[in-house]
């Protein structure tokens, strides 16, 4: 009985810690462009650490942190963070500045 037990809880942890964990679909690299035309790509790491890169050799490295459907990149670039919401449908990521003044990505390609 007491073997039953234990078989049993070892199996409601794993279930609990396989359920909760939650898979970062940002994760790899992202190519596209501006609204405006310029062409970008995001590498996105699994250890919260992001890569930039535009068309006319600006590369920059940061951070970036997720809360729901919103993304926070900190590049050391940028003066400041920049807050997007995100989505990705049919593999391809938008980011759409919560400001006025950042740009917004529109349907990114993962490579």
């Amino acid at each position: 009985m007491k073997k039953y037990l234990l078989n049993s809880l070892i199996v409601f942890t794993l279930i609990l810690v396989v359920g909760c964990g939650k898979s970062n679909k940002l994760v790899g690299t992202w190519n596209g462009s501006t609204l405006d035309g310029l062409e970008t790509t995001f590498v996105f790491k699994k250890n919260g650490s992001v890569e930039y890169k535009n068309q006319f050799g600006i590369n920059s490295e940061g951070t970036y942190k997720i809360d729901g459907d919103k993304v926070t990149i900190s590049l050391k670039s940028w003066d400041d963070d920049k807050v997007y919401d995100f989505s990705i449908k049919d593999n391809k990521l938008s980011l759409t500045a919560t400001d006025k003044y950042s740009p917004s990505y529109k349907e990114m390609i993962k490579k």
